[in-house]
């Protein structure tokens, strides 16, 4: 109908510039064609651009009054639930989707993984990757999932399955290594850590266990170089430094640990595990010099 185009038109022209007028336009033509779903459509789309996810919702079910089987509406009403962290009803309006939807069964997944459903989400994934997608995005949170529940043969599994489609990535090879090291299958985790490495992969989540993993194959030197990068990447995660510290005691290397100890207590001072190392190397410290004494 040439008025409903007309109104679609000068909305879209105005969202440019003035996206409240853009609003009023389309308000203006759902009380003249209130039948018209795609009006609806068009001004929730305006307040999802904005995050005014609540103001969508309330657009969006209208529409689904005129069409209450229009997949790309429920879709947009369980995306906006989702981003009010409103899980339950997000996922009610996905199950609503009685057709393949590659996008929805994905938010889906990411829905039930933030309700700590993470059976039902890898569930969700399993049955998403059943049909092959041109998006690795898929198959990297179902191997994120996998490893979650500890499923490491899976894991391990998927990942040579996707490198034969996708190609080797330093992501691919750091969630390979996490399997293995979890595996206590140290060697095979070095040399997938190494290929991250190599590929350019930088997280402090990743140097923490590559330098954890170098020390349990005897490179210790270059552990500590790994976790010194994961203190400097994240300094204020107490982690980093209770695992260094651990490295440095199992080599009996006493000053080096007070001193990572002593800054990590100016990080955190009210950290319970810090100050129980601390103490511990005090006493060691002391002990030793005793020993020297005597």
């Amino acid at each position: 109908m040439l008025e409903i185009e007309n109104i679609l038109w000068q909305a879209r022209f105005q969202v440019k510039t003035n996206w409240l007028r853009a609003c009023k336009i389309l308000e203006n033509g759902i009380r003249e064609f209130p039948e018209t779903k795609e009006l609806y459509v068009e001004l929730a789309n305006i307040y999802i651009d904005r995050k005014l996810s609540k103001k969508s919702i309330e657009v969006l079910q209208n529409a689904l009054k005129i069409d209450k089987n229009d997949s790309s509406i429920l879709f947009k009403i369980a995306n906006s639930f989702l981003s009010l962290k409103e899980y339950g009803l997000a996922i009610f309006y996905y199950d609503q989707i009685n057709e393949y939807f590659p996008e929805a069964l994905y938010n889906k997944a990411v829905t039930l993984a933030r309700m700590g459903k993470n059976e039902e989400s890898i569930s969700a994934l399993e049955n998403l990757i059943r049909i092959p997608s041109d998006s690795i995005l898929p198959y990297l949170f179902l191997i994120e999932e996998y490893i979650s529940q500890k499923y490491y043969h899976k894991a391990i599994s998927l990942i040579n399955s996707v490198e034969t489609g996708f190609g080797k990535t330093a992501k691919l090879a750091f969630f390979k290594g996490i399997a293995y090291f979890y595996q206590d299958n140290w060697l095979k985790a070095y040399v997938e850590f190494n290929l991250a490495e190599k590929m350019e992969f930088k997280n402090p989540n990743f140097y923490r266990i590559f330098g954890i993993c170098c020390e349990k194959i005897g490179k210790t030197e270059t552990g500590i170089e790994y976790l010194l990068k994961s203190i400097k990447m994240e300094p204020f995660n107490v982690t980093n430094y209770l695992e260094l510290i651990k490295i440095y005691l199992t080599n009996n290397r006493l000053e080096d640990a007070l001193v990572i100890c002593q800054h990590a207590r100016k990080i955190s001072p009210v950290s319970a595990s810090i100050s129980m190392i601390y103490n511990k190397i005090v006493f060691m410290l002391g002990s030793k010099n005793k020993d020297k004494d005597d």
